[in-house]
């Protein structure tokens, strides 16, 4: 059976376009999220977080990290 061993947060951000016109994004990562928790809680403190930041918020991904080994 597969263990969660590491999760990730990830916001990610419109940074405008560059001088071709192809858009720009940026991203913070918060390593060494709590495994056990919630999705609408991260949800919730990316909300917090997203306005406190330069550019507009555009994303929020968790990555989860599995040891699949037997």
């Amino acid at each position: 059976m597969a263990e969660i061993i590491d999760s990730r947060l990830t916001l990610e951000f419109d940074a405008g376009t560059d001088e071709s016109g192809e858009r720009i994004f940026t991203y913070k990562r918060f390593n060494n999220v709590k495994t056990d928790a919630e999705d609408t809680s991260l949800q919730s403190i990316a909300n917090v977080l997203g306005p406190l930041q330069e550019f507009p918020m555009v994303g929020i991904k968790r990555t989860n990290e599995y040891d699949i080994s037997e």
